[in-house]
């Protein structure tokens, strides 16, 4: 009984979201249903190019399959490999932690893409190779001068050093007479 119950509540507050009321509305609507299985890259064949392009949601100029050499052979698109960083971050994405639109194609190497990784496409305002030169010239010059500069204390002591000398009693640990 307590177990109903607590679907019951569980179902009310599915569907007072918005959110997976639409996802829901959106999957149930889709043709083909959205399974792994169907989007299967298959054999290109240049008589199909409108259809696989459709396929894809991308427009028939748009669509280019990889080439039988490169590492992916079907009829996958080849897209640009552009980063979810690289992208408008102010449009109202469906996903906006992805970046990523409802039906929006994925690159084939989505997973090496996301913004906690390297950003394809964003142009740097120093160039990479310039700023780990400029940072290695830095610590390099720090180093150096640290180096240099080691002889001469940055501290001047105020009294002379004390030695450990026989039969000289520096402290004690005994209470003061007073």
């Amino acid at each position: 009984m307590a177990l109903t119950r607590g679907i019951s509540k569980l179902s009310i507050q599915l569907l007072r979201n918005k959110a997976c009321l639409y996802t829901a509305v959106r999957c149930s609507s889709d043709k083909p249903l959205p399974w792994n299985y169907l989007w299967k890259p298959e054999k290109y064949s240049e008589k199909d190019h409108d259809k696989i392009a459709e396929k894809y949601h991308l427009h028939p100029k748009k669509y280019q399959p990889y080439s039988n050499n490169e590492k992916y052979v079907g009829d996958y698109p080849k897209l640009p490999m552009i980063g979810p960083a690289a992208k408008d971050p102010y449009y109202p994405y469906d996903i906006p932690i992805f970046r990523k639109s409802y039906h929006e194609t994925l690159h084939s190497d989505f997973e090496i893409m996301g913004q906690d990784r390297f950003s394809y496409g964003v142009k740097y305002r120093i160039n990479p190779y310039l700023g780990s030169a400029i940072w290695l010239a830095t610590m390099i010059t720090i180093i150096g001068i640290s180096y240099l500069v080691q002889p001469y204390p940055a501290v001047h002591p105020r009294l002379e050093r004390q030695y450990p000398k026989e039969n000289v009693i520096h402290y004690s640990f005994e209470p003061a007479d007073s």
